[in-house]
């Protein structure tokens, strides 16, 4: 039973214009809580669309952390999947996929006799990663699913839901994982050209100039990284063939050491993917994998203040209600050469019309 509403000015709740609110008080356990019809997609949207933590729902809307929670969780359960995006909207996409992962957080509980095992701090802590597949024309996402690692099953299975959703890929853009493309290609059951990341194999030699035990051979790692990249950003096709025919007849003189002899052979043996992007238009293919990054990087900045996920499946459930929200947002601050998609969703750019369609009432 409960006795009649009291007004108060406790702090954490939303105030009325005379600024107080109800509560209720129960007489069995004398406990005083306010009435309020929390609703599911309003706290959905704020987490989502404003940035709010749960804590700042907690402070603003007068719901718990945990009902916060519990509300964002439910709404990702029953929301729309890749699946029904392609089949009820059917966007058309460019067909140029740059292809990344990220790592998540997710409690894994362990068997008791396995807990022994590890520490405390060790016990619950696992990681999984978020596999991304962003079109680079239109930077919607096709699909996005949650595997283990980054090893063949899983990318077997992100491909094969890839293929399912209608998307025909034309160009592979991947980091220096090879079962990326042979996942892709085993799933298509065709060769994939594949657009080696420029940026993730010039890394390998900014590593090596860091070492600190390469201190010698730093100026011919330099050198040789200048020249390397004289020619995968030649300007045609027929260039670069020209300077790489150079490079291999003058190879002798960058193998000073076996690092070099190392960085020669790799640089040989990547070539054809490195200049993959100057066999098509200009601005066709992109010679890096940063979209599918910097979808990335905005999906770990959303996740930084939740720490971890308690199960496989809320993590799942929220990557795919994170990756709906970020299909209907426009972009705002792009600049040149891709400031023409301001003002635009992915899903627009995709030829999709959203304009009467909220991504959490489908």
């Amino acid at each position: 039973m409960f006795c009649d509403s009291l007004n108060t000015k406790r702090k954490g709740f939303r105030r009325n214009k005379k600024g107080t609110i109800r509560r209720f008080l129960c007489f069995q356990c004398g406990k005083s809580f306010s009435f309020r019809n929390n609703n599911e997609n309003d706290t959905t949207r704020r987490h989502l669309e404003d940035s709010s933590s749960y804590r700042t729902i907690q402070r603003r809307d007068g719901c718990s952390k945990n009902t916060a929670i519990k509300h964002i969780h439910k709404v990702g359960e029953v929301a729309r999947d890749s699946f029904w995006i392609a089949t009820n909207l059917k966007p058309k996409w460019s067909g140029i996929l740059c292809f990344d992962g990220t790592y998540i957080s997710v409690k894994n509980p362990l068997p008791k006799p396995v807990q022994k095992l590890f520490s405390k701090d060790e016990r619950f802590l696992h990681k999984m990663v978020a596999l991304l597949g962003v079109d680079y024309h239109t930077r919607d996402l096709p699909h996005y699913s949650l595997g283990e690692n980054e090893n063949m099953i899983d990318l077997v299975m992100h491909f094969r839901q890839l293929k399912e959703n209608g998307y025909d890929i034309n160009v592979l853009v991947r980091d220096g994982n090879k079962l990326i493309s042979r996942a892709a290609e085993h799933v298509y059951g065709r060769v994939i050209p594949v657009q080696l990341c420029q940026r993730h194999f010039m890394t390998k030699f900014d590593d090596k100039i860091a070492c600190r035990d390469l201190v010698g051979e730093q100026e011919n790692i330099m050198k040789l990284k200048e020249k390397v990249w004289t020619i995968i950003r030649a300007p045609t096709i027929d260039l670069a063939c020209e300077k790489m025919n150079e490079f291999m007849r003058l190879k002798t003189q960058f193998e000073t050491s076996l690092t070099t002899k190392e960085l020669v052979w790799k640089f040989i043996r990547d070539y054809e993917q490195l200049t993959m992007y100057l066999q098509y238009k200009k601005g066709l293919v992109p010679t890096t994998s940063n979209v599918a990054e910097n979808m990335n990087k905005q999906l770990k900045s959303r996740l930084r203040s939740m720490c971890s996920f308690q199960t496989a499946k809320s993590a799942q459930d929220y990557l795919k209600l994170w990756c709906l929200k970020r299909r209907f947002q426009k972009f705002t601050d792009c600049k040149e050469p891709h400031k023409h998609l301001n003002g635009k969703a992915p899903l627009q750019l995709a030829d999709c019309d959203i304009s009467k369609l909220d991504y959490l009432k489908l």
